[in-house]
């Protein structure tokens, strides 16, 4: 069953969605303008998104652009609805992040076999982007976000800083309880990560054990709280068949003109730094 949020100031519109939509099985979610879409995008990660472009108070094509700059909503398929139905408009949809267009009046079978079509697509980019053991962002999207926010940071002049993950004795955990076990301690790694994170926040499964967690807008004091709620976190969690667990954690902010290999190297280095000193700790990188 999939989640698919219906963004319209039609409320006949929205209703014959919804009836058509829940006949298929699929969970709807409802939306009377832009800006509730773009929350209820943000809130509830629906996987396709139906979107007015002509809505009062924010347009479709807007708050298609606001979905678009969501990390997290970067799997979503949006499919764009609109009265008009001439090249300029299809374009302008296209350009701020739609995925397909269909003018009004619609056939319902037309909608539905694009909403199939958008759910295969959402499928495939989740593979691409997520990492399928723990769900959070793989390595490879992790790198893209990172440029993203690195370029936001030297033009906007906003902190940013890297927090690096690695369970202790990780290896003992596959060898005296096996793969499974070591899977699962990993999932439930992730979920604390995730409890811990701001909406802002983007966590990532780097490799093996090693998890990384990019702060946007975060100075190396905030960076460096944040991240001994999450090793006290980890050390309090009972996890599944492996018991108790603690992690290193090593923390970097961005300089100015710092490449992404640069802040990952100092905040890998704090990370050993952590180990080296007992592990179960936080080590922070000098700003240097």
């Amino acid at each position: 069953m999939a989640k698919i949020l219906i963004v319209d100031d039609s409320p006949d519109i929205r209703t014959l969605l919804r009836m058509q939509l829940q006949m298929d099985g699929h969970e709807v979610l409802e939306a009377e303008n832009g800006n509730l879409g773009v929350k209820a995008a943000k809130e509830h990660g629906p996987d396709l998104v139906v979107l007015d472009v002509m809505m009062p108070e924010m347009d479709g094509l807007e708050a298609c652009s606001l979905i678009r700059a969501e990390p997290a909503c970067a799997a979503i398929y949006i499919i764009m609805l609109s009265a008009k139905n001439d090249t300029d408009d299809k374009v302008s949809g296209l350009d701020v992040g739609a995925d397909s267009y269909i003018a009004k009046p619609f056939e319902p079978v037309e909608l539905k076999a694009q909403i199939r079509a958008g759910l295969r697509t959402v499928e495939n980019r989740r593979q691409a982007i997520y990492d399928a053991l723990t769900g959070l962002f793989n390595r490879r999207s992790f790198d893209d976000l990172m440029a993203r926010e690195l370029a936001s940071q030297e033009r906007y002049e906003h902190a940013l800083s890297l927090v690096m993950i690695d369970l202790d004795h990780f290896k003992a955990v596959n060898d005296t309880h096996g793969h499974d076990a070591g899977d699962a301690a990993l999932r439930d790694l992730a979920e604390i990560l995730r409890n811990v994170c701001r909406p802002s926040d983007l966590p990532c499964r780097w490799g093996g054990e090693e998890f990384v967690w990019l702060m946007p807008e975060t100075n190396l004091e905030g960076a460096a709280q944040a991240a001994e709620r999450l090793r006290a976190d980890i050390e309090a969690h009972t996890f599944e068949k492996a018991g108790t667990l603690t992690a290193s954690l090593g923390v970097a902010q961005a300089n100015n003109g710092e490449s992404a290999e640069q802040v990952h190297k100092r905040a890998d280095e704090a990370l050993y730094r952590a180990k080296d000193g007992g592990r179960n700790r936080v080590e922070v990188a000098s700003p240097e």
